[in-house]
């Protein structure tokens, strides 16, 4: 009995940090946007784009590497739709990443469709696991730690990148000044539209990993709204985490954590509703929200166009 606790213990740690990476690329890439002053409601639709184009290059080339390129190109330009829209032309913020979401939901249910692939299709090649070698074998945490492809280390090498970026860089601090107060920055020398331009690109390239995640090494396959609102619960991530790349790191871990008890429970057959084990990470999210509405301080002119003077 104590045997199989202990698996079931290792297979939802190790699952858990799994299922926290395709929330950890779009909540770093919606904290880059929002450092810089602009609300990317656009995270899920930019995932979607991801894990769509994501599958089909690696689906018609059979190589998983131009399937991501291919995803981050369409997160990159949907994110800079969203940069020239609330940057240049000055519309909410609001409506343009609501509209991307949706337009994305849209586009590749239409593409899904249109070119005849479906899950009885041939599936697309996914990334393989690093091979570790003596170190997969150390007993607990050789299964948790050292089991998972690439991206899942990518994911959290980009957590000290960033961090180490916006706290120990001029540039980063520059990045965070067009976020508090884009005024003075611009009156120091900084270029505040340049700045928020690759914020919000990098932020779609960001998010589109995160989609390209679940089509090139979980499942192989995409199917409509793949994604599956993680894009909604990344930016209660960013809320949760405080805006710090930590905190947002850990904010995954625990959705993720949340989302691989639900995978746990169906799979125990304890008799308990699928629908409702589904919500899970989504009441967490709502609850973890209503936890920290009020109590964190977001950049002071996110959510505000700069109109230079």
């Amino acid at each position: 009995m104590e045997n199989s606790l202990a698996v079931i213990v290792v297979t939802w740690l190790t699952m858990s940090i799994r299922m926290s990476i395709p929330l950890l690329f779009p909540s770093l890439g919606g904290l880059l946007a929002q450092k810089a002053g602009i609300y990317n409601f656009g995270l899920e639709g930019m995932m979607l784009c991801g894990a769509y184009f994501g599958y089909y290059g690696s689906y018609r080339t059979g190589n998983p590497w131009i399937g991501l390129l291919m995803g981050m190109a369409a997160g990159g330009l949907l994110g800079f739709i969203l940069a020239f829209t609330s940057i240049k032309l000055r519309v909410s913020q609001l409506v343009i990443g609501l509209g991307i979401s949706i337009f994305a939901l849209g586009l590749t249910g239409f593409l899904f469709r249109g070119i005849g692939i479906s899950t009885t299709s041939p599936a697309a090649t996914l990334f393989q696991k690093i091979d570790f070698g003596l170190l997969k074998e150390i007993p607990v945490l050789g299964e948790i730690l050292f089991t998972h492809d690439w991206m899942v280390y990518a994911g959290f090498a980009l957590v000290i990148l960033i961090a180490w970026f916006f706290y120990r860089t001029t540039s980063g601090l520059n990045f965070r000044a067009v976020g508090e107060n884009p005024q003075v920055a611009d009156t120091v020398g900084i270029n505040v539209e340049l700045y928020r331009f690759l914020a919000v690109i990098v932020s779609g390239v960001l998010a589109s990993l995160g989609g390209a995640f679940l089509s090139l090494t979980q499942t192989a396959y995409f199917t409509e709204n793949l994604t599956a609102g993680r894009g909604w619960i990344a930016i209660s991530a960013i809320i949760l985490g405080k805006f710090n790349p930590w905190g947002v790191l850990l904010a995954c871990l625990l959705f993720g954590a949340a989302d691989a008890f639900q995978m746990q429970i169906q799979v125990m057959s304890l008799g308990i509703p699928y629908q409702f084990l589904l919500m899970i990470p989504y009441i967490l999210a709502m609850l973890a929200m209503v936890g920290v509405v009020g109590k964190v301080r977001s950049p002071a002119a996110m959510g505000k166009p700069y109109v230079k003077h």
